[in-house]
């Protein structure tokens, strides 16, 4: 009997070696499977939605010119992550340096719809405390330095384990751990004057 976990990776590798090959439909197959998660990490690290669409777009144009360099020494999804990682690093230091390409908030759609207007599913309903919870965290994730926010990020909301966090921010075990707890702490201070909201 055939493991769906093999089929899955054997399917993803047949995927790859189309789109390196440079099969369009391959890579548009890739585009529509994780553009919602590249979309996702890439609000998580901007706290803007106009800013992670531009981002996800840019991050899917990289795949495209640099999918022949993948050469499968991490799953394609770590390896897309840390597309999209430094991506938004480098557009946060950009914005730093050049404040007049700050989007406005409430530019364009908010991000759950952005999110789930490429799903073929109906829209969840949230309720308006949800939302504010969310807001508040997401608030709070851009107080933090970009070395605290992205481990922090990657493992508690993107949950990804330490290792491959690690591995994809290049950094030793020890100290995404450390990152991580740092930023949880940091992150607990910040929400605490928040926290008759969340009674």
């Amino acid at each position: 009997m055939s493991n769906p976990d093999e089929e899955g990776l054997r399917a993803e590798e047949q995927l790859l070696s189309r789109a390196q090959a440079g099969d369009q439909d391959a890579l548009e197959t890739i585009f529509n499977t994780y553009r919602n998660q590249v979309f996702s990490l890439a609000y998580r690290m901007t706290g803007n939605a106009t800013d992670a669409e531009d981002l996800t777009q840019e991050v899917f144009l990289q795949v495209m010119r640099k999918i022949g360099s993948f050469q499968g020494r991490s799953s394609f999804s770590t390896w897309l992550y840390r597309v999209t990682v430094n991506r938004a690093r480098d557009y946060m230091r950009t914005k730093k340096r050049n404040p007049e390409l700050l989007s406005q908030d409430g530019d364009g759609a908010e991000p759950h719809e952005m999110l789930y207007a490429t799903s073929n599913g109906p829209q969840p309903e949230s309720s308006a405390i949800a939302s504010e919870a969310q807001r508040l965290v997401q608030q709070a994730l851009m107080d933090l330095p970009m070395n605290l926010r992205a481990p922090l990020v990657l493992h508690e909301l993107e949950g990804l384990e330490y290792h491959v966090v690690a591995h994809m921010l290049r950094l030793p075990v020890g100290t995404v751990k450390s990152r991580i707890f740092r930023g949880r702490v940091k992150l607990a201070e910040i929400l605490e004057t928040h926290k008759e909201q969340w009674r």
